[in-house]
């Protein structure tokens, strides 16, 4: 039989090498793996003559805070972190509780074996109790796009709020890292943050209707408060969302209210949230993964009391001065995936 004539057979050779470079080219969106963790009083064992809220925090204090229970303190930390992302460790993390950047490097540098390239965005804020936020992010991943800002909280004595423009794949979206002030001070307190904070969120909007904003953070209140939901703008339901409104991707596992983040009073409460721009949840650039949001509840980070009444909570460092070297944090960490669209 003779061979078709290659003028022929050109046509269907062209057509199979354009099917197969569009199949090549063709792949899902990338992700971001991002995590926020309330560490628990990640002190440094040194005094600080500028802040009156560390001492306690030093080998000669009641808590007896030596270089060997931090280093426990660190590795317990570590742990976790490592373990999240299927043993990756995240993309970003958000902290707070953290004393200084020193002690965040500490912590980066038990993250070694991730074999990440985490840089540290941090200042040293004016809380009263000598504790910051930060954000840790792998700039093999993600890069910051603009100088990062902090929202000076100084007015209201709690912690600056860390606001990073990062990009990853060319795709820019800015990351607020928050902490609240504790719920042993005042609704109106956590109202003044929360105008403060929405006052930088208009501010982005302004900018760009469409802009990918989150926010994450211990807020030391529920999503359905006052302060979280009418002040700042927030609600839970991402299709029912007004012009302006961010969606709050924790209220799914606040209505549920069987698990949370911390336990007040034998009972779970959501104060660790991670909340998004209309612009998150457009289907361009970069996205919230719907139901991504979750804590990481490992069974070795939870106390069980011998109280069979009792539920089990995250296993903290620190029972008044009684040092736990099996302990984590007070605060369950939180995370969620994005897509690069």
């Amino acid at each position: 039989m003779p061979l078709p004539h290659p003028l022929l057979t050109w046509p269907i050779f062209c057509f199979a090498l354009w099917l197969n470079l569009i199949s090549q080219s063709t792949c899902s969106a990338a992700e971001v793996f991002v995590a926020f963790w309330n560490v628990e009083n990640l002190f440094d064992t040194k005094d600080d003559p500028a802040v009156e809220g560390d001492e306690e925090f030093t080998p000669t204090a009641t808590k007896e805070w030596s270089a060997e229970r931090l280093e426990i303190k660190l590795d317990n930390l570590a742990r976790v972190i490592s373990k999240m992302n299927q043993g990756r460790g995240p993309d970003v993390l958000g902290l707070c509780e953290i004393e200084n950047r020193v002690v965040v490097e500490m912590l980066v540098a038990k993250l070694k074996p991730l074999k990440r390239d985490y840089h540290i965005l941090h200042k040293d804020s004016k809380s009263s109790r000598g504790i910051d936020c930060a954000l840790i992010h792998d700039a093999k991943l993600t890069q910051l796009a603009n100088p990062v800002r902090f929202v000076d909280m100084s007015d209201f004595s709690t912690r600056d709020v860390v606001e990073a423009k990062l990009q990853t794949q060319n795709r820019p979206f800015t990351v607020m890292v928050n902490h609240w002030p504790s719920q042993m001070s005042t609704q109106e307190q956590r109202n003044k943050v929360a105008t403060k904070v929405r006052s930088r969120l208009n501010e982005l909007l302004k900018q760009d209707p469409q802009t990918d904003v989150m926010l994450m953070g211990d807020f030391n209140e529920m999503p359905g408060s006052p302060a979280v939901g009418k002040t700042l703008g927030t609600w839970g339901d991402s299709k029912s969302l007004r012009p302006g409104i961010f969606f709050n991707s924790m209220w799914k596992l606040h209505s549920e209210g069987e698990n949370g983040t911390y336990v007040y009073n034998n009972r779970w409460e959501v104060l660790d949230q991670m909340i998004f721009s209309p612009g998150m949840l457009d289907g361009r650039g970069v996205n919230w993964v719907p139901d991504s949001s979750q804590p990481l509840k490992e069974d070795f980070m939870l106390f069980k009391a011998r109280n069979q009444k009792s539920i089990p909570r995250p296993s903290r460092s620190y029972s008044g001065d009684k040092f736990h070297a099996d302990g984590y944090s007070d605060h369950l960490p939180v995370f969620c995936r994005l897509s690069v669209n």
